[in-house]
C-alpha cells in the first residue's frame, strides 16, 4: 500500500511525470555538463555518467567539494554478468580498466572514497546488483569527507539486490558523511547491513526504507552508527538477522534517534553459545547499546520482534541502562519485553492525539489519515509523508502558470526552479509569491522550504 501511493503521489507532484530512464549496457562515459561547483554541478545525464563517476572515484578522482546531480532515472540492468561497481570502496587496488583487483599491493594503490556532494535529484535506479562480499556495498561503497562533510542526498534506489560485507542501500561505509532524502526498496543482505547506511555516517535524516534486509548485523535504516544522529527516518523492511537486529539502527556506540519509527518485523535466531555469549540480540528500534550514551527521543514501534535470546520492544540489550534514554518513546502493547518506553494499544497510537504527544510541540508528526502506514503516525518531512500529510495544505496556483505563481499553504524561506535537466534556474527566498514572466516555457521542478524546515517538492508547468 505505502509503495503504490508513494508512486500515485510522485506522479500527481510531478516528481516522476515526464521522466526518462537510462538504461545502463555497461559502458562509462565521462559528463559533457556543469563546471561541478554548488551552482553549476556536474550533471549526470545517463547511466553511463553515473558508472563513469565510479570509475573514477575508484580511480583515485579527488571529489572533496565537488558536486554531482542526477538528472534522469537510471535503469542499471544488474545481473552477475553486469554487476554494479559501488562508487568507493576505499582499501582496494584498480588496474587501469578500472577493475577491482583485491586488497592493497606495490602497485598502484589508491584509498578510493567519495568526499563530495551528490544530489539524486529524487530520481529513480532500478535493478541494481552489487555482489561483493567481504567489501563495502551499495550504490556508494565507501563515502565521508576530511575538511568538510560529504553529502548524498534525494537518492532513490527503487529496485535490486545488494550482498556485502558492509552494505547498505545509498552507502557501504560512511564517515563524516550527511545521508538525507534518501530512500531504499532493493533487498540487501551482509555480515553488517542497514537500510540506508551498513555503518558509521555522521547524521542521516529523512530517510526511510522498505527493502527486506538480512544478515549478521542489521539495522533498518543503519547497520551499526558511532557517534551518529538518526532523524526523521523510518523503516517498512523485514529484517532477519543471526546476530543482532534493530528496527532503525543494529549497534549503538554514542547515538541518537530522534523522532523515527519501525512497522518492520525484526527476526533474531541463532546460536546463542558461539562467539559472543549475549546473541542474538532484537529491538523493535535498537538492537544493542554499548560502552557510550545512546539516547532515543520521539519515537515508536510497532513491528514483531522475535529472538531465541534477548529481545526488547525498543531495545534488545544494553551492557548498562545508565548509557541509554528513552524520551517520550513507545511501542505496541501486544510486545512484552520492554524494561523502556511506554505501551499503548493499536487504537491509541493511531489517534490524533498520539501525534500531538510526539511531536512535542513541533510539526515533525503527522495524523495518518490516507492509511499509508495502517493509521499510526507518519513524519511530515520523510518520503511519504512528504506528499501525503503536508501536500493537502500546499497549493501552488496558477498551473501552469504565466506571470506571478501563488504558494498557500506554507510559509515559504526559499524556492528553487530547477528545469528538466536538473539545473537551478531562479531561486526566491522569504516570499510566496514567485514571477515566472522571465522563464522559458517548459516543465520545472519547485523545491520549496518552508520557515519550519519542512521540505516540499511539486511540478509547475510554465506558459
Amino acid at each position: 500500500m505505502k509503495k503504490l501511493y508513494i508512486t500515485m503521489m510522485l506522479i500527481l507532484t510531478g516528481i516522476i511525470v515526464e521522466a526518462q530512464t537510462s538504461v545502463w549496457d555497461g559502458s562509462k562515459k565521462l559528463w559533457t555538463s556543469g563546471a561541478g561547483t554548488e551552482n553549476n554541478p556536474y550533471l549526470i545525464e545517463s547511466a553511463e555518467n553515473l558508472a563513469f563517476l565510479s570509475y573514477m572515484v575508484n580511480k583515485g578522482f579527488e571529489t572533496q567539494g565537488v558536486h554531482f546531480r542526477l538528472t534522469i532515472d537510471i535503469d542499471l540492468n544488474g545481473s552477475e554478468l553486469q554487476p554494479w561497481q559501488p562508487i568507493g570502496l576505499y582499501e582496494r587496488w584498480f588496474d587501469e580498466d578500472g577493475c577491482d583487483r583485491g586488497k592493497p599491493n606495490d602497485v598502484g594503490f589508491q584509498n578510493t572514497t567519495f568526499r563530495g556532494h551528490f544530489d539524486g535529484g529524487g530520481h529513480a535506479i532500478t535493478n541494481i546488483y552489487v555482489d561483493k562480499m567481504g567489501c563495502y556495498a551499495g550504490l556508494f561503497g565507501f563515502a565521508g569527507g576530511w575538511d568538510e562533510m560529504a553529502t548524498i542526498e534525494n537518492v532513490f534506489i527503487a529496485s535490486g539486490y545488494i550482498k556485502g560485507g558492509i552494505c547498505g542501500g545509498i552507502v557501504g561505509k560512511g564517515t563524516h558523511l550527511i545521508v538525507s532524502h534518501c530512500r531504499n526498496e532493493a533487498t540487501i543482505e551482509g555480515e553488517v547491513t542497514g537500510g540506508i547506511v551498513g555503518s558509521g555516517s555522521e547524521r542521516v535524516i529523512n530517510c526511510s526504507n522498505t527493502g527486506t534486509l538480512s544478515g549478521s548485523n542489521v539495522g533498518g535504516i543503519i547497520g551499526g552508527a558511532s557517534s551518529a544522529e538518526i532523524i526523521e527516518c523510518y523503516n517498512d523492511g523485514n529484517i532477519t538477522a543471526t546476530q543482532i537486529g534493530g528496527g532503525i539502527l543494529c549497534r549503538s556506540q554514542k547515538a541518537a534517534l530522534n523522532n523515527c519509527y519501525n512497522t518492520g518485523d525484526v527476526f533474531v535466531v541463532g546460536d546463542s553459545t558461539s562467539y559472543y555469549p549475549y546473541y542474538p540480540m532484537a529491538g523493535g528500534l535498537v538492537g544493542v547499546a554499548v560502552f557510550n550514551r545512546t539516547v532515543v527521543r520521539n519515537s515508536y514501534n510497532v513491528g514483531e520482534v522475535t529472538s531465541n535470546n534477548y529481545m526488547g520492544c525498543l531495545l534488545g540489550y544494553v551492557s548498562s541502562s545508565e548509557i541509554v534514554n528513552f524520551e517520550n518513546c513507545y511501542y505496541l502493547n501486544d510486545c512484552y519485553e520492554s524494561d523502556f518506553g511506554t505501551s499503548k494499544n493499536a487504537e491509541e497510537m493511531r489517534d490524533e492525539a498520539f501525534v500531538n504527544i510526539l511531536n512535542q510541540n513541533t510539526q515533525v508528526w503527522g495524523f495518518d489519515e490516507n492509511q499509508v502506514n495502517d493509521g499510526f503516525p507518519i513524519l511530515t518531512r520523510t518520503d511519504l509523508s512528504v506528499n501525503s500529510y503536508a501536500e493537502k495544505y500546499l497549493t501552488v496556483y496558477p498551473n501552469p502558470a504565466y506571470g506571478i505563481v501563488n504558494i498557500e499553504g506554507v510559509k515559504v524561506a526559499q524556492v528553487q526552479v530547477y528545469n528538466n535537466l536538473g539545473q537551478a534556474v531562479r531561486t526566491f527566498y522569504n516570499t510566496n509569491k514567485i514571477n515566472t514572466n522571465d522563464i522559458q516555457k517548459g516543465f520545472y521542478l519547485l523545491r520549496l522550504i518552508a520557515t519550519d524546515g519542512t521540505f516540499y517538492s511539486t511540478r509547475l508547468v510554465v506558459q
